[in-house]
């Protein structure tokens, strides 16, 4: 996920709310103010603006990651910005200035924009450098080498032709890398010995910009402050092979780009998540045989669909394992369309994971898709998770994204804390479970109500507000600060791990050529291959309509109310309206039929419909405490859950 979270007001309280539900403020320009920029995930808004000599431009970071203002030449830097923070740069001359973001772009790649001052015209875009763009070699360039070639590896990045091979000999490398060049093999002779250290101040291990096809192979990257491997806006990535851990955002992490792969990779100590692949769609993307430990998320990809499959994995020892959701903060939602299958999902009850308090949530859940639509979540070994098994949940960002399509089949769920499958409200109908082996549910007998073929009780959706409430109380927890949690700076390193087959050294370049060799076809492994943990690890939490009991106490109060008091009302308002008009004998047939059926097929508003146009002959003052009073009662409780949560 990528976006700052901040409350807004109590509908907030009616959904998930693991996301910002204020929208960023519009880029504008207004002669006489100059413009203002923001500055989103990844990407700034506007990328042209246009003032006059003596004005000034001002930036503001509107995201949930850090970035940088920084132009072309180097004539002018913000520094690091956080989100929250802002930047204002006066421009007292006519003509061009290009800017980039250090962290996620390269002058005239990536993250970019551009300041025209006075009356000049843009410059066309040039060569032919862009995603889809640019062909494939049709033979191998000649081999660069590092450190016999060139001391570093951004020189020989650099000085590498499209279809070469930049080797890196096996040593500890402080330097953040930046690739603009199409189709290059970048490989490590070892991959545990081969590694990029960002001495926790840089921004990112290798970062490809808007160059297709690139492969980065038998490598370790460790402790930057954004991500260990990233691509931007690429058609073609391979990531194989792979370790990223203890960096400051994601492990391994392609953005805005399709046609790739991650296979035969490790990612630990991720305050976001491990893996990421996300505003895509179509993706045509795969994940296959990771490992994602000690992250908040081993998975998460915001806006991802469409032909991407994440399967034959390992996904344990996170705050919470495979989460994919839609965001307004991204482009292209709902994310919808993933295959989830053939995955071992265990264990993901990490309080010691580094965690921000927008994925705190999420913790003690396996499987989690939220604001997602016809997802398919087959085939998986989904064991002793703290909360939930698999769940599907709504998300509230700018828009209510409730779920709908989603097919959770043929999974195998033990040991859950509070229910192995459940299914949030509200619901926007088609998602269904089936042929899964579980022994809990929220609602229950999900499969009953929510089958996947034949009689449908609730077609038009539906689910538990357990499930959501039990999240939102896990927001409110995280919103002082104290939650559980830990700190990427300080993660264990990891065992090491395999190389690639055969000797790195002699291998051809192997660069990701779209829909030639990325993303590779792939078997789904039977569910029966998956070793299976044993044991009791995680204890049965005592829950009264799927609410727990063991929190705090504020949480209890805001669980119960939350979940409970809304329906005694509507229950009540509609048995007393309903008394109300059986016992009107003076009013006709014809009136008191009509409202009734107000009453009953209008749900909670009906009865208030009633009270307040209905003629009842119970005393106004009466049915103002009877509405508006506990409407209000109940807010005050909601509020206090509140503020008492942080």
């Amino acid at each position: 996920m990528r976006r700052r979270p901040v409350l807004r007001g109590l509908t907030a309280l009616l959904v998930v709310v693991p996301a910002v539900l204020a929208a960023a403020p519009p880029a504008r320009a207004e002669e006489g103010y100059g413009a203002t920029v923001s500055a989103i995930d990844d990407a700034f808004d506007q990328q042209v603006v246009r003032i006059q000599p003596g004005q000034s431009v001002e930036w503001t970071m509107d995201g949930r990651a850090d970035h940088t203002v920084t132009a072309d030449d180097g004539s002018w830097d913000s520094g690091r910005l956080t989100p929250g923070g802002g930047f204002e740069q006066t421009f007292t001359k006519p003509g061009v200035y290009p800017y980039y973001c250090r962290y996620h772009g390269s002058p005239g790649a990536g993250m970019i924009g551009t300041v025209l001052v006075g009356n000049v015209d843009l410059p066309g875009p040039s060569g032919d450098v862009g995603p889809g763009r640019e062909p494939p070699p049709t033979r191998y360039a000649p081999t660069v080498r590092v450190p016999q070639d060139f001391a570093t590896i951004q020189e020989g990045v650099d000085h590498a032709r499209p279809g070469g091979l930049v080797l890196i000999a096996p040593g500890v490398y402080h330097e953040s890398v930046s690739v603009t060049t199409p189709y290059l093999t970048i490989r490590g002779v070892d991959r545990n010995r081969t590694i990029l250290d960002g001495d926790l101040t840089k921004g990112n291990g290798i970062a490809v910009f808007d160059a297709d096809g690139v492969s980065i192979q038998n490598l370790t990257a460790r402790r930057f402050a954004l991500n260990g491997f990233y691509w931007n806006d690429v058609h073609g990535y391979w990531g194989s092979y792979l370790t990223a851990y203890d960096n400051g955002d994601y492990g391994i992490f392609a953005f805005g780009s399709d046609y790739g792969q991650f296979d035969h990779s490790y990612a630990s100590g991720s305050p976001d998540s491990g893996f990421y692949i996300g505003q895509c769609d179509p993706c045509h993307a795969l994940i296959t045989d990771v490992i994602s430990t000690d992250n908040a998320a081993g998975f998460s990809g915001t806006n991802a669909g469409g032909d991407l499959a994440i399967v034959n994995s390992e996904w344990t020892g996170n705050l919470a394992g495979i989460v994919p959701n839609t965001l307004d903060s991204e482009a292209g939602p709902p994310q919808h369309d993933i295959l989830i299958a053939g995955n071992d999902v265990h264990d993901n009850n990490n309080r010691s994971a580094p965690t921000l308090a927008l994925t705190y949530p999420s913790f003690g859940i396996g499987i989690l898709v939220t604001g997602g639509r016809d997802d398919q979540v087959t085939g998986n070994l989904v064991e002793d998770q703290r909360t939930y098994g698999i769940v599907v949940l709504p998300m509230l960002d700018r828009n209510l994204w409730t779920t709908s399509g989603n097919a959770v089949t043929a999974n195998v769920v033990h040991r859950s804390g509070l229910a192995d499958l459940a299914l949030g409200a509200p619901s926007a109908g088609g998602d269904c479970f089936a042929g899964n082996q579980h022994v809990t549910s929220q609602p229950p007998a999900i499969e009953l109500l929510y089958p996947c073929s034949g009689f449908r009780p609730f077609p038009g959706g539906g689910g538990s507000m357990a499930p959501t409430l039990e999240a939102l109380t896990r927001y409110l927890d995280a919103q002082d600060g104290t939650f559980p949690h830990g700190d990427w700076r300080t993660q264990p390193a990891p065992p090491p791990q395999p190389s690639m087959p055969g000797n790195p050294a002699n291998a051809p370049p192997n660069p990701a050529v779209p829909g030639e060799n990325v993303p590779q076809t792939f078997r789904i492994r039977p569910i029966e291959e998956i070793r299976s943990t044993t044991g009791q690890t995680v204890p049965k939490e005592i829950a009264v309509l799927g609410m727990p009991l063991a929190t705090s106490w504020w949480s209890l109060l805001l669980g119960l109310y939350g979940y409970i008091l809304p329906f005694v009302l509507y229950a009540s308002w509609v048995a007393i309206a309903m008394w109300d008009l059986i016992r009107q004998e003076s009013s006709s047939i014809t009136h008191r039929a009509r409202w009734m059926l107000v009453v009953l097929a209008v749900p909670f508003v009906g009865p208030l419909l009633y009270f307040g146009f209905g003629r009842s002959p119970i005393p106004r003052q009466l049915r103002l405490v009877l509405t508006v009073g506990a409407i209000a009662i109940y807010a005050v409780f909601l509020l206090l859950g509140v503020l008492l949560g942080g």
